[in-house]
Formats: C-alpha cells, sequence, structure tokens
C-alpha cells in the first residue's frame, strides 16, 4: 500500500525574489481630478487591485475602483466606475522602499442622475392620497451615462512595514477615457492620488509546502 510523505522541495524554484511576492492584494482610497475642455469637479473613492507576479519584476495587474463626482449642481449627483488590467514593473531599491510604474487598458463607465424633489413629493403625496403603492425612483429621477475604452499609467512607492504588508506610501496616476460628455461636462481626462495598505502573499510556494504525494511502499 502506498504510504503518503509530504513533499519539502519543487521540482523547480517557485520562491519568490524579495520585495516581489507571488499575489498582491491592495485597497486605496483615491482622489481624481479632471482637465480639459469643457471638465468640471474632481472625484472622490477608493478601490482595490490585485497583482500575480509573472517574473522577478514583472506582475499581471486587475484594477477596479470608484468614485463620486464632486462639484455638481444641486440635486445632481453621479458616479465613476473604472475596471483595467494590465502589466506592473516593480523593483525592490532598498530592503525598505519598492518603486513600480504600470500600464493598464480597460474601460471607465461614468453615470449622472438629477432628482426632482418637487415631483417626488406630489407623487408621494397623490400616492398617499389614493392610497396606491410608493412611486418608483425612475418616475421623479432622470439618467445618463457613459462608457468607453480607458487607459491609464501610473508610478509609485511602496514601503515595506513586514514580510506581509506594505504601505502604499502614494501612486500617481493618469488616465484618458474615450468616453461621452455628461450633460455638458468632460470625464474623459483625468489624473489622481492614491494610497493605501498591500497584502503580499506568496501563495505558489506555501501551496508547494502543503503538498503531499505518495511514495511506494517497501
Amino acid at each position: 500500500m502506498a504510504a503518503l510523505k509530504e513533499r519539502n522541495t519543487a521540482p523547480f524554484d517557485v520562491a519568490s525574489p524579495p520585495g516581489v511576492a507571488s499575489f498582491e492584494f491592495a485597497i486605496s482610497p483615491q482622489f481624481r481630478t479632471y482637465f480639459g475642455d469643457g471638465h468640471k469637479g474632481s472625484c472622490m473613492g477608493g478601490g482595490g487591485s490585485a497583482a500575480i507576479r509573472l517574473a522577478p519584476q514583472w506582475q499581471m495587474v486587475v484594477d477596479v475602483s470608484g468614485c463620486k463626482l464632486l462639484g455638481l449642481e444641486k440635486n445632481l449627483s453621479g458616479n465613476s466606475l473604472s475596471y483595467l488590467a494590465g502589466a506592473r514593473w516593480t523593483n525592490r531599491a532598498s530592503a525598505r522602499w519598492r518603486p513600480h510604474a504600470e500600464l493598464l487598458v480597460g474601460g471607465n463607465k461614468v453615470t449622472q442622475e438629477r432628482i426632482n424633489p418637487q415631483l417626488k413629493q406630489d407623487l408621494e403625496l397623490i400616492a398617499e392620497q389614493a392610497g396606491g403603492p410608493t412611486p418608483p425612483h425612475s418616475a421623479y429621477a432622470q439618467h445618463w451615462e457613459t462608457n468607453g475604452f480607458a487607459i491609464q499609467a501610473g508610478s509609485g512607492v511602496d514601503v515595506n512595514l513586514n514580510s506581509a504588508l506594505s504601505l502604499r506610501a502614494v501612486s500617481f496616476a493618469y488616465s484618458h477615457s474615450w468616453t461621452n460628455n455628461l450633460n455638458g461636462i468632460n470625464y474623459q481626462t483625468g489624473v489622481q492620488v492614491t494610497s493605501g495598505l498591500v497584502l503580499r502573499m506568496n501563495l505558489v510556494a506555501e501551496a508547494d509546502r502543503l503538498k503531499i504525494v505518495p511514495q511506494p511502499s517497501k
């Protein structure tokens, strides 16, 4: 009968080089400001990203973030959602500092909604008097949205706190999307600043350490 024996070594080197784990997950608040003809306001929110190591200095990144549009007129609100993927170069400049640069592509969706408070009040009063259901949101709100291809280039620096956790001290990014104007406002071009925490894990090495393989009995 075959016996089980823990395997302590892998058939190839899966250990991550110093400063670059096999997997990273980051959460970060963000602030974005827009520029260009017809731009207005800024956007504040946050997002998350996941990175898988492909080579000692290269990672594949997936980034999703969203923010609330600021500077809009009364009763008008809006949001921006970005969904991007691409490559990141990272290098360990020292035992503590780790700079990076990335190029991402994907999409950007921008929405706006205008509420008519007087119409909402009138419809709710009519429904109450008639004993009917509450009027739907769409009865007193207007909705606009635009969705287009987007590209983002950025760089930043992380500060290693320990083997599993880093502080993303600062990251700057330039983005451009091929979206349409919403109510005459241009949200195509912007610059964003982010900061946050990065969790690093060497998933391949950990999985390999836990593997067991059957050994023929003597």
